[in-house]
């Protein structure tokens, strides 16, 4: 599959927001440098995408992997591209692989489109005339076939905006730039038929406030 990265500060930043449970110890301050080459290993792990939200933690040189994806195989390759980073000698993959549900395929691709499509909203995804003319459109293509013939075709690059979905309940997490389109996201994630539950936990930039 093609990896496409565009605003490259972006994925982790969203990461991050769900980090508080990870945070460092109080007993050994995480190194900035090493901090940066995790961020930068997740960060250009194939396959991370806009449906997927890995957090870290350093402690010395132990990483703790966190969050939520939802294909198996980014578990594996977030933990071995972290492994790898030089400066760190353990790696606690703690990372939860979402259920295999149709249902929730359909809620991820439906909030995606209706999030990405809305005006106000679709600056926050990366910029699709770089990838050529009609890839918005052979993407959304794609997924109107069905999950077989879509499978491997989801959505890469940096999205400010993470949709991330278990058993019908929708959280997003990102960073955007005032209340409004905060507030404008979660309603076009519950007007989706089937949604059960949306938690909205963006931040607007530079108040660090989460709705």
């Amino acid at each position: 599959m093609r990896q496409i990265r565009f605003g490259k500060a972006m994925p982790l930043l969203a990461a991050l927001l769900l980090s508080g449970p990870l945070s460092a110890s109080q007993g050994l301050q995480p190194d900035a440098g090493l901090e940066r080459d995790v961020s930068a290993a997740i960060r250009n792990t194939p396959r991370y995408g806009p449906f997927d939200l890995i957090t870290f933690k350093v402690s010395g040189h132990t990483v703790t992997l966190g969050g939520d994806v939802y294909r198996g195989v980014l578990k594996q390759d977030a933990e071995s591209a972290v492994e790898a980073v030089p400066g760190v000698d353990r790696v606690v993959d703690a990372i939860k692989v979402l259920p295999v549900s149709f249902n929730d395929d359909r809620l991820r691709r439906e909030v995606f489109v209706r999030i990405y499509h809305d005006d106000f909203l679709s600056k926050y995804g990366p910029p699709y005339a770089l990838m050529g003319p009609g890839a918005w459109e052979r993407w959304h293509a794609s997924w109107a076939l069905g999950p077989d013939l879509a499978l491997g075709l989801e959505p890469v690059g940096n999205y400010a905006i993470h949709v991330v979905v278990d058993h019908g309940r929708v959280t997003l997490v990102g960073n955007v730039d005032n209340a409004v389109d905060r507030d404008k996201a979660a309603f076009d994630a519950r007007s989706v038929l089937g949604v059960r539950e949306v938690v909205n936990r963006i931040q607007v930039r530079g108040t660090g406030a989460a709705a």
